[in-house]
This record gives C-alpha cells, structure tokens and sequence, in this order.
C-alpha cells in the first residue's frame, strides 16, 4: 500500500490512477504508508510540542516566594521570642548589669513603649466609650442631664495614642538629658531607651491584663481596670525616679532637685500635649 501525494488517502502500490480521487499517480513518487505515518506523527509532534520553561520558571519563582514567606515568618517568630524572652530576664532581674543589656536589641524599647501606647489608648476608649453608652442610657430613665457631646472612638483612639506615646518617650528621653547635660554621665540613647523599657516590664504586664479585661467588661470592672493603669503608669515615674538616683552625682547639683525639675517638665509637656490634642483640635 501506498498514500496517494493529493488526497492522501490510501491506495495499491501498483496503482497508476488513485481510485480515490482520480488522480495521475504515475508520475509522481506516492509516499509509502510508513513514511507518510512517520513524518505526520513528527509533525504533530512538532504542532503540539509544550513549551515547559514557561512552566519551569513559574514553579521556580512560587518555591522561591514560598521560601521567603517561610523564611519572614521565621524570623519574625524568632524575633518574637527574643522579645518576650527580653521582657521575661527584665521581670526577673530589672536592674542588669551593663554587659546584659548591650546583648538587647537597641530597638526593643522603642517597640515597647509604642506597644504601651497602643494598649493604653484602646484601654481609655474602650472604658470612656462604655461609660458614655451607659451615662446615656442613664440620662435617658432618670433624671440626670443628657451629656451634649459624643465621643468618635476612632479619633479618640488616635489622640490618645499620641498623647501616651509622648507620656512614655518623654521620661526616658528627659532622664537622659539630665544625666547627659546635668550629670555628665555618657549612654547610648538606644541602649538607655531598651533599658529603661525593660525595667518597666513588669508594668507592661499590667497594662496587658487591664487591656484584657476592659474589653471584656469595661463597665462592670471599670474600677480595677483603672487601678491597674494607674499602677502600671506610676511605674514609670518610679523608674524615673530611681534611674537618676542610681547614677553616679560627682556635681555639686542635688538629685532630688533633678528629679523634681524633671518630673515638671514632663507633667509640662504632657499637659500642654493633651490641651493641644483634645480641645484645639
């Protein structure tokens, strides 16, 4: 058998005229039926072939991004647990030796304090909002005047972030200045910044469970939410406190006058901070 050259149908191998089409196949070499079967599978072959690189490049590209993503979560998780464990050793051992806290990360006092802003500022307005959703439930059963103003949770949350974000870098920031200007003791202000968030540590304890418990019940324990915020805040005037009362004075200026000029200068800044936040804007 042969494969007539124009209809490609198949036809005798002896034959001059295909039966198929009617065609003069005398003249022409037909192509036998092997050939024909060969050269139309490589050419189907050939029509159809996948290209793979495409495919090989994406593959490379997820394995590399599944890679990172795994690597950014281990690591973020290792930070994690160095952090916590920081805050643990600070727990225990508040005061550390000098060695000990050039081993801390020099930003974990930053992170740490703007961690306390956060968890203070929702605590504040979970608890104000609470009470103003109350107070108008109140006001509207009995005879207590209605309030006229309403708090935006969303806004109060940012002007107290900012508020207490600058009541917890002021008092590190101003017992440096002081030791620095007034005592004339040298410290880097990253390892101070980490060193005195970590002799807070304890505080930072406290401001997470009152955190807890006001959102669960902000009402009903308002009053040991509050107690423990007080705690918590009064912790870093202790610190402060006690930080300028460990540093070596070889001036003439007395410590307790230091703290005190510090102190006001902080309560100062704070208020002033709070009056342009809440009634100027």
């Amino acid at each position: 058998m042969k494969i007539c050259i124009y209809c490609h149908n198949r036809i005798p191998k002896e034959a001059l005229i295909c039966p198929m089409c009617g065609s003069d196949v005398s003249g022409s070499e037909a192509i036998p039926q092997d050939a024909f079967y060969q050269s139309t599978l490589f050419e189907e072959s050939t029509e159809h072939i996948l290209d793979v690189t495409a495919d090989d490049e994406a593959y490379s590209e997820a394995t590399s991004r599944a890679e990172k993503q795994s690597f950014t979560f281990n690591e973020a998780k290792h930070k994690a647990t160095r952090y916590i464990r920081f805050l643990w050793k600070k727990m225990k051992d508040p005061a550390e030796t000098r060695k000990s806290r050039r081993e801390s990360h020099n930003l974990y006092g930053y992170f740490t304090f703007v961690l306390s802003a956060l968890l203070s500022a929702g605590l504040v307005t979970r608890i104000a909002v609470a009470l103003t959703k109350q107070y108008d439930l109140l006001s509207q059963i009995s005879l207590l005047p209605s309030v006229t103003f309403q708090i935006e949770p969303v806004v109060w949350f940012m002007k107290n972030f900012l508020l207490f974000l600058a009541f917890y870098y002021l008092y590190p920031l101003l017992a440096y200045l002081i030791k620095t200007f007034f005592l004339h003791r040298r410290h880097s202000l990253h390892n101070w910044m980490t060193q005195y968030a970590g002799m807070n540590a304890f505080g930072l304890l406290l401001l997470s469970a009152a955190f807890v418990i006001s959102l669960i019940a902000p009402i009903l324990m308002a009053i040991p939410v509050l107690l423990l915020f007080l705690v918590h805040l009064s912790s870093y005037l202790v610190t402060f406190i006690a930080s300028l009362y460990q540093t070596i004075n070889e001036t003439k200026r007395d410590t307790l006058y230091l703290c005190l000029g510090g102190i006001s200068a902080h309560l100062l800044l704070v208020m002033t901070f709070a009056y342009l936040l809440f009634l100027k804007m």
